[in-house]
């Protein structure tokens, strides 16, 4: 199902429902528990009492995993103090550990600047310089909103079940039994190539929900190097087979598991060989059934550059970070129905943001571009499919990303018509190479009606691979 720990999952639901409580503070479950048990105070501060029914305290043992995963999102920083809050975009502890130059009670809003920006030379001069990269990869919203606590681990800001269940059994003591060869074990029997049937059957055999004890036997009897426990001979396997192998012997395990059971419902007994032969064929044709389907993915979803109708034009925007000079290069592209360029752009960033948050600056650059050319007709399109989903579907409005998508929403609100698209990079070439020319740039460059002479094969390129579709 997905879960190996059946308490650490009751945990993660019942952080869910601790989420709602603390998010929804006007749904009616929640302004019946307060009246019960927290109407002096927060959700998030009050303590079980004796006369805590049996709920209420599971509530706040869920509770106890969601204040795990909180953070502070900034906004003007006026409610957020720098050492005392966690407000750090890192996993798991957000509290700045730096030493306290700044003033105890000194808020985040003393780090940002008058024109909405952090000051990165107080910045560095008073964290670790990973904090400093944490803090300057914050992207801050244009107008000053109220700071607000989000999910950390994951990417919307709201909380999940899958995420909270992460962070649990990343929070648990490991037990003395989970050593380093289980670890690399399970690592490398996930990446199998073997059926789901046969995974879920090895699963179960491993943690001895099946009668593993005949599978020891029916390995002797093929002269295997079999332990008398099935889990330790799974991990000598693992150590001394390589991947190819240790498909085949997963395989084998699971016929050894139906010739068994095939004796006992239907009285037939497969033989050695029959059982060798099929698992030799079964595994050579999984992996050939899932080549093929693997490749004929690929050619249907590898494309060049589409083209908008007549009276429509494609805003195409792209990305690129360069380590060595710690900047993102933005590179947007207009072009019409024939492949014309109409206008382009190309936008040096000095900046450690996130790669989604650059590529949602590319898209607003190019809308910015295409409202200024007088276009208000536009398909707004970027190789991010993270990004082009999130807009599409508005989900990340609890997230950091939040605030870039509130500038693109307020931008595409002059539009006449909008709509985010999604292309492979084999379809974004020229915006592509926009973003890296703008690498080599010192200040934002547009060209209103053409594009650089560097970047003209690859608009040539598509213009030809348009003529000959």
């Amino acid at each position: 199902m997905g879960f190996r720990d059946l308490r650490l999952f009751n945990k993660a639901i019942l952080a869910k429902q601790a989420w709602r409580i603390h998010t929804h503070p006007t749904s009616l479950a929640a302004r019946v528990l307060q009246g019960f048990y927290f109407h002096q105070s927060s959700f998030l501060q009050v303590k079980a009492s004796s006369s805590s029914s049996f709920v209420w305290r599971s509530i706040l043992w869920g509770r106890e995993l969601y204040k795990q995963g909180l953070r502070h999102k900034i906004g003007s920083g006026r409610d957020t103090f720098i050492y005392h809050d966690g407000w750090l975009p890192r996993d798991g502890v957000f509290k700045s550990s730096s030493p306290q130059v700044l003033g105890k009670f000194d808020k985040v809003s003393s780090l940002i600047t008058a024109t909405r920006s952090w000051d990165s030379t107080l910045i560095r001069a008073s964290f670790h310089e990973d904090e400093a990269n944490a803090i300057l990869s914050l992207p801050l919203p244009r107008r000053a909103t109220s700071d607000s606590l989000i999910w950390h681990y994951h990417k919307s800001g709201r909380y999940t079940v899958r995420s909270g269940y992460w962070l649990a059994s990343q929070c648990r003591s490991i037990p003395s039994s989970s050593t380093s060869s289980i670890t690399h074990w399970w690592k490398k029997f996930w990446r199998l190539r073997i059926p789901s049937k046969i995974r879920i059957f090895l699963w179960k055999a491993y943690h001895n929900w099946i009668p593993s004890s005949v599978m020891c036997d029916s390995l002797i009897q093929f002269q295997l190097p079999a332990q008398c426990n099935f889990k330790e001979f799974l991990l000598s396997a693992n150590d001394a087979l390589s991947s190819e192998n240790l498909e085949f012997l997963c395989i084998l395990l699971w016929r050894i598991w139906f010739r068994r059971n095939k004796w006992i419902h239907e009285k037939i007994w497969l033989d050695d060989e029959s059982c060798f032969s099929w698992a030799r064929q079964h595994l050579t044709d999984f992996v050939e059934a899932n080549c093929r389907k693997g490749d004929s993915l690929k050619k249907a979803t590898v494309s060049s550059w589409q083209a908008p109708g007549i009276g429509v034009v494609k805003v195409n925007s792209d990305a690129a970070w360069c380590s060595n000079l710690k900047k993102f290069g933005l590179g947007s592209v207009i072009r019409d129905y024939t492949g014309k360029v109409l206008g382009s752009v190309a936008t040096p960033i000095h900046s450690l943001v996130s790669v989604a948050v650059a590529e949602s600056w590319a898209l607003e650059k190019g809308i910015s571009l295409a409202k200024h050319l007088g276009y208000s007709t536009v398909i707004l399109e970027s190789d991010c499919l993270g990004v082009i989903k999130a807009l599409e579907s508005s989900t990340l409005h609890d997230s950091n990303l939040s605030y870039t998508f509130d500038s693109i929403y307020e931008s595409c609100n002059d539009l006449h018509m909008y709509k985010f698209s999604y292309t492979p990079r084999i379809g974004n070439q020229v915006a592509h190479n926009l973003a890296r020319l703008a690498l080599s740039l010192e200040n934002e460059q547009i060209w209103p009606s053409g594009i650089p002479e560097r970047i003209i094969p690859f608009v040539s390129a598509d213009i030809q691979q348009l003529s000959s579709s």
